[in-house]
């Protein structure tokens, strides 16, 4: 989607407006990384947002809740979670509190793999952090944390993911604030 507007001087404007582009061109940026990390780890796209969620989720997550974040319905997420299986990424578990609960959880390949693939970011991120001082990585650190939070409010009040889960102690429907 072309922009209707120039970009502002990523190292000068710190303005709210700034500050939000730079943060849409961190987003796109990302999905753009999504994109490459699928294809290197030979997944498609849905399979690769599928383990994305799966990797990094802070709670159990089931077929169902798996289905809803990435927009599948229950029988299709059902066959992405079997292929899934199938190919040695994820494996069901059996919840110890409700046995007919499936949890979902990546295979220790499947993280190894990705570890792998996103280690040279993480030392490209290194880099950059450690030029900045401990207190202004604090704030780097609660402002993406409380834009993480608006983009979660901003999903569940569009209603495209209604259930997502959440850090922390919110009750479906919720965000954390």
């Amino acid at each position: 989607m072309p922009s209707t507007r120039s970009a502002p001087d990523r190292e000068t404007d710190n303005s709210p407006d700034g500050v939000q582009w730079a943060l849409h061109q961190f987003v796109v940026a990302a999905a753009t990384l999504d994109a490459s990390l699928s294809h290197r780890l030979d997944l498609s796209p849905i399979e690769y947002q599928a383990m994305k969620h799966v990797m990094t989720s802070t709670g159990p997550l089931g077929p169902v809740e798996l289905g809803t974040l990435v927009g599948l319905t229950s029988g299709s997420a059902t066959t992405l979670v079997d292929r899934l299986e199938r190919a040695g990424h994820l494996v069901r578990h059996r919840d110890a509190v409700d046995r007919r609960r499936v949890t979902l959880e990546p295979t220790a390949d499947a993280l190894t793999n990705a570890r792998r693939q996103m280690r040279p970011l993480e030392g490209l991120l290194e880099e950059i952090l450690t030029a900045y001082s401990a207190e202004d990585r604090e704030v780097i650190a609660r402002f993406l944390g409380d834009a993480t939070n608006a983009y979660r409010r901003f999903n569940n009040k569009t209603g495209v993911i209604r259930r997502m889960p959440r850090a922390g102690n919110a009750s479906p429907g919720e965000v954390d604030e």
